[in-house]
Formats: structure tokens, C-alpha cells, sequence
């Protein structure tokens, strides 16, 4: 008689998938923040130096919405497999793809060494973040909230979106002691390469608590009945376009103005202002803590009134904010530039925190992780790759910010609008017409 189990696999608990979806997100956060740092601060003489300063900075921002704009394609391409293979295979491939490019950032020869095959590898490897950081979101973000109770979808999702200020922090801390205990042409001559070469340890601690969670039910039963679309793109396109449209939008204020108050910020404060970069860096830290404040308020709010209603309010507050917060920063005082900076990224936490749940919902299951990943990497091309080097490009022709404020009010009114089109039940979902395409 065979004695083989058929026992099921115990579940894995929602705080072990909790804590995977934060852990994860916030190493390949902190991958992609040290680059940002590192363009802000040292690029421009590492990779550019025989440009003007600010030219060279411009370059250098370059090479960062590089990275920006390969993310949508690796949504496409590895959201592609999520929905298809599944979340966990998909995650771990990011994971490893992320870690060993900036790993390798850190060896890097300058252009002083190889010269203009410098500044070719070091986009090369960029844009293999960007396509990795394409593929990881939306994968932490359904390994959360499709594993997470009704009405508890909200709170999960804010786990992933926890990953973004805990990688920020971590990575602007690293800079921030670099600052402090070398020179500046120590920190230019190689200290920078220490927070990327870090990257090779936290791989392993990656993969170790990424190999603990598995796919979740809801996918997983799909898979089984063979309910998944053999091209996750075109269903997205021909049934869930108004899902792009809108997700696009909601999240592109948050991350015009995010990565303006925390890479353009730098680059302002520390060329323009004449402020030190030892005054500026805990601007950077003190954005992750009020934008982690953000991010656990709103998942609080969002119980008490609706996560619609938490991102509406947040878009507002972000494009009223803009005005004050560039008129503190711009006395070049230190503490001014603190508060401009925590009141605006608690609102960009209060929206980020709950937008991943909402934004999911407006997809179906077989076509979901490539739908917020295309909705989450466009939004962060437009707003996050693009409006560093925008800014600085105002400021360069005009010597002042007044274009970088009404760049951010037109981007929180384009994002107070679309989340008015948010479903105002957090169950509600726009619904597709039937699949034609399915796997046989």
C-alpha cells in the first residue's frame, strides 16, 4: 500500500508574504536610490568630466531616466511571464538581475580609464535595472494584496510601497556617512563604488526570503483551469485601456514630484543655492521617514473613509504644496528645505500607499501583473525619468524654479483628475469584456 502524503502544503502567513513584498522592494529600491544619489552627486566628474558642470549633470540625469524609461518595456516583458509562469518565478529573476547590475556598477573603470565606453557600460547596466525594477512592483504588490483578505487588500499592498522610503533611506544614509567620513575627492575618486559593490551581499538575503512565498490562490487556481491570456498585452490594450489611462495618471504626481524633491532637489540645493552636500543629504532622510508617516497614514485613512478619497485629497495637496515648498527651499536654509521637503512627501506616501491596491483593481487576474506594472513604470518614465532632467533644464535657461513649480501643479492636476476615475468602492473593479485570447 503506498504510504505517500497527499497532505497540502501549509499556507504561508500573510505577515511572512507581508514582510517578503517590503524586503524585496526596499533591496531593489536601494539599488535604484544609490544610483540617483550617485548621479546627483559624483556622475557628472566620474563619467562626464570634461563637460561644464551643469551640462555634465544634465548627462548624468540622462543616464538615470535611462533606467526610467527601460521600466515599462521590462513591465511588458517580464509582466508578460507573471501572468503566464507566475509571481515568485518572476520576482526571484528580478531580484538576482537588479543586485548583480549594481553590483557590477560599483566596478565600473571611469571614462578616465576607458574613456567613452564608460559612460556606454554604465547605461547598459542602468538599463538593466530599469527593466529588473519593471518586473519587481507589480509581482511584490500581487504577491501581497492576492493573497490578502477582502477589504485588507488596501493595508497589504502597502507593504511593497514600504520597500520605497525603507530604500531611500538606507541608500541616502550610506551616501550620507560617505559624505561625512571622506573627502570630496575621495568620495569622486572611488568611496561611491562602496554602496553599489554592498549589493552583492543583499542578493542572497533576498532570494533566501523571496524562495519562502509562493503564487496565490487566486492565481494559482487560474493557472489551473488554464484561465490565462497567451498575450497579457493585447488584452490589456483591447479591454482594459481606460485601466492604463487612468492608473498612469494617479500615480505620475507622485513620482514627478517625489524624484524632483529628492534627485533634482540635490542638484538645485547643492549648484544653484551653494548649499553643502552634507547640509542637503538629510533632506533625502528625512523624505523617507515622512514619506514611510505617509504611507502608514493613508493605509489608516483609507479604513476610515476610502482609498479613492485618501488620493484624491493627497493630488490636491501635492499641487497646492508645490508653491510654499519651492519658495522655503529656494532661502537656502537648511531646516526650510526639511519642512518643504516632509510635508510633500507625506502627501506623496498618503497617495503611494494606497494606489497600489486601487490600481490593481482595475485589472482582472490574467492580466493584472503586466497591467499595473505598464501603469506604475509609464508614470515613472514621465514623471520620475523625465522630470529631473526637465528641471534642470528650466533652471539652466531661466536661473530660477518658477517653470519647475508649474511643472509640478500641471502634473498634480493630470493626477487630481485621474484619481477622481478611481472605482469609488475598493472592490470595484472596471470589468473586461470576454478574453478571445486564451491559452488552449
Amino acid at each position: 500500500m503506498s504510504t505517500t502524503s497527499t497532505k497540502p502544503k501549509k499556507p504561508v502567513s500573510l505577515a511572512r508574504i507581508g514582510m517578503s513584498s517590503f524586503v524585496g522592494t526596499a533591496m531593489e529600491w536601494y539599488d535604484f536610490f544609490i544610483y540617483s544619489t550617485a548621479a546627483a552627486l559624483v556622475f557628472n566628474e566620474v563619467f562626464f568630466p570634461e563637460a561644464e558642470k551643469v551640462v555634465g549633470t544634465m548627462f548624468a540625469f540622462m543616464t538615470f531616466a535611462a533606467g526610467y524609461l527601460a521600466r515599462p518595456l521590462g513591465a511588458i516583458l517580464l509582466g508578460h511571464f507573471g501572468d503566464r509562469i507566475g509571481r515568485k518565478s518572476v520576482l526571484i529573476l528580478t531580484l538576482t538581475t537588479m543586485g548583480t547590475a549594481t553590483f557590477l556598477m560599483g566596478l565600473m573603470p571611469t571614462s578616465a580609464q576607458i574613456g567613452v565606453w564608460a559612460p556606454i557600460l554604465l547605461v547598459t547596466l542602468r538599463i538593466l535595472q530599469g527593466l529588473a525594477v519593471g518586473g519587481e512592483w507589480g509581482g511584490a504588490v500581487l504577491i501581497a494584496t492576492e493573497n490578502a483578505p477582502e477589504g485588507k487588500k488596501t493595508f497589504y499592498g502597502s507593504f511593497a510601497q514600504m520597500g520605497s522610503p525603507a530604500g531611500l533611506l538606507f541608500a541616502t544614509a550610506f551616501f550620507t556617512i560617505l559624505s561625512d567620513v571622506t573627502a570630496p575627492e575621495v568620495l569622486v575618486d572611488w568611496a561611491w563604488r562602496i554602496p553599489f559593490l554592498f549589493a552583492g551581499i543583499l542578493v542572497p538575503i533576498g532570494l533566501v526570503i523571496r524562495l519562502s512565498v509562493d503564487d496565490a490562490p487566486e492565481f494559482t487556481e487560474a493557472a489551473r483551469r488554464q484561465e490565462k491570456s497567451s498575450v497579457p498585452l493585447l488584452e490589456l490594450l483591447t479591454h482594459h485601456w481606460r485601466g492604463l489611462v487612468i492608473g498612469t495618471g494617479a500615480f505620475l504626481g507622485v513620482f514627478a514630484i517625489y524624484y524632483l524633491l529628492t534627485t533634482f532637489v540635490l542638484t538645485y540645493a547643492t549648484q544653484t543655492l551653494g548649499m553643502t552636500s552634507a547640509a542637503v543629504l538629510p533632506a533625502n532622510i528625512i523624505s523617507a521617514v515622512a514619506e514611510a508617516v505617509g504611507i502608514v497614514l493613508g493605509a489608516w485613512l483609507a479604513k476610515k473613509i476610502s482609498a479613492r478619497l485618501v488620493a484624491v485629497w493627497s493630488a490636491v495637496a501635492l499641487t497646492v504644496w508645490s508653491f510654499p515648498a519651492f519658495a522655503l527651499m529656494g532661502t537656502a536654509v537648511p531646516m526650510n528645505l526639511y519642512i518643504a521637503v516632509a510635508v510633500a512627501m507625506i502627501f506623496v506616501g498618503t497617495s503611494y500607499g494606497v494606489l497600489a491596491g486601487e490600481v490593481a483593481e482595475l485589472f482582472s487576474p490574467t492580466a493584472r501583473y503586466t497591467g499595473i506594472g505598464l501603469n506604475y513604470h509609464l508614470s515613472g518614465a514621465l514623471g520620475g525619468g523625465l522630470a529631473p532632467l526637465a528641471a534642470t533644464a528650466i533652471l539652466a535657461a531661466s536661473g530660477t524654479t518658477t517653470g519647475v513649480v508649474w511643472l509640478c501643479v500641471g502634473v498634480g492636476v493630470i493626477m487630481t483628475v485621474c484619481c477622481l476615475l478611481l472605482p469609488k468602492s475598493n472592490t470595484a473593479k472596471i470589468e473586461p469584456a470576454a478574453d478571445p485570447i486564451t491559452a488552449g
